[in-house]
């Protein structure tokens, strides 16, 4: 199953998936550049690229994972992939492996522009605030964002888990027309909502399902409303501080930490550095994290680590069960995609190619971030392409799509 917006790939294509496995992978020591080394099958080392810090464990499936990712950078033209897997709590690999001919090399912790899996993070603090009595969730956000349409009927729950029928923005020909003149423009949240509401709502509040940033943008402005905290202090304290997410940080314009994952796209017709763009068109917000950090976020939403537990077991129910579709074992809750015993995401950003899944029951994780090289069409996603081919290798549930 996908969702995904009919827009030119310059927009954020937002990926949901179905299905997935994780867990492992592999390298050196402590994330520096180890020697360049063959795969087992005995390939020379310069028919494939080095791997510029890879941080194994004696799993055996950690090898076979480094040299998996190793061969799919030439394989499917791409210019670097960071990568970690997870088995339980337990690091099987994680790394980042660079074309031949980029330099300096990917740094293992290099940061990545985030995208759609934030949208959970925002759920979790939808609930959180909902618990605290900071929040109605079942209440109008009209008092919040008074220029949404039926603002009056629309809920955080129904923002929140995309049932509110407000239209998509993305889709509006004016705004990829915006993006792609100056991408690294940013956006208020009343120009979002402006260019969203040349069409009319889709659907009567809570009767269906539509993905739509737009709501998901809303949903930032009613969590920044009824906490009187920005975007960037609420994510601090509350998923990135108690979860030790310490290579993570929320934005509202452009900015990225060092070390930055550098991603590269033809988005706009020929090759070029995207890191610097605008990511703020995504939802009127940010973010940046490591795979390390991003692989301790999945682990902790699916322990409920950041809920009670009545809470915990709300933010990954079939709520949309039913609605467009969705069934019980495929459906979307509080900002997750959850197929089978997974959640998932796949998000595509500026360049930016990721794919994240959290296997429950037993918890396995994977994060693959990856950028396109200059042969690379960008017709799909390459991290959900690696992703699938490392289920096969550490779980006995594939990756369905």
């Amino acid at each position: 199953m996908k969702w995904r917006t009919s827009v030119p790939v310059l927009l954020l294509v937002l990926l949901l998936v179905v299905g997935a496995a994780v867990s492992a992978c592999a390298g050196s020591a402590n994330g520096t550049a180890p020697p360049a080394t063959t795969a087992s099958t005995g390939t020379a080392a310069t028919a494939r690229p080095a791997a510029t810090g890879v941080i194994a464990s004696d799993d055996p499936r950690s090898r076979q994972i480094t040299d998996l990712v190793a061969n799919a950078v030439p394989e499917l033209h791409l210019q670097s992939v960071v990568f970690g897997v997870w088995d339980g709590d337990r690091e099987i690999a994680r790394g980042a492996i660079d074309a031949l001919s980029v330099q300096p090399p990917t740094a293992v912790d290099a940061r990545v522009r985030v995208g759609q899996p934030m949208e959970a993070m925002l759920g979790t603090v939808l609930l959180q605030m909902g618990a605290e009595g900071k929040i109605d969730l079942d209440a109008p956000v009209a008092k919040y964002v008074p220029k949404l349409v039926n603002g009056d009927r629309i809920t955080p729950r129904m923002l929140a888990n995309s049932t509110g029928g407000t239209p998509d923005y993305v889709p509006d020909p004016a705004f990829v027309a915006r993006v792609s003149a100056n991408p690294f423009s940013g956006y208020t949240f009343d120009e979002l909502l402006g260019f969203a509401q040349q069409k009319p709502p889709l659907f009567e509040p809570g009767t269906n399902f539509a993905y739509s940033h737009t709501e998901m943008a809303a949903l930032v402005q009613v969590l920044e409303a009824a906490s009187g905290q920005s975007l960037a202090d609420l994510m601090a304290a509350r998923i990135f501080g108690p979860l030790g997410m310490t290579a993570s940080a929320a934005h509202q314009n452009n900015a990225i930490e060092q070390p930055a994952f550098h991603a590269f796209t033809h988005q706009r017709g020929v090759y070029e550095d995207s890191t610097y763009w605008d990511p703020t068109w995504g939802f009127n917000g940010g973010m940046n994290a490591s795979v390390d950090d991003l692989g301790r976020w999945l682990r902790g939403l699916n322990r409920g680590e950041l809920l009670n537990a009545a809470d915990a077991k709300t933010s990954l129910a079939p709520a949309t069960a039913g609605l467009a579709k969705m069934t019980d074992q495929r459906y979307f809750a509080y900002g997750s995609v959850v197929s089978g015993g997974w959640i998932l995401g796949n998000p595509s950003l500026n360049g930016y190619q990721g794919f994240t899944a959290q296997h429950r029951d037993p918890s396995v994780t994977i994060v693959v971030w990856s950028t396109a090289g200059p042969e690379n069409t960008e017709e799909s996603n390459a991290s959900q392409t690696i992703s699938q081919r490392i289920a096969g290798i550490v779980s006995g549930e594939p990756i369905a799509l």
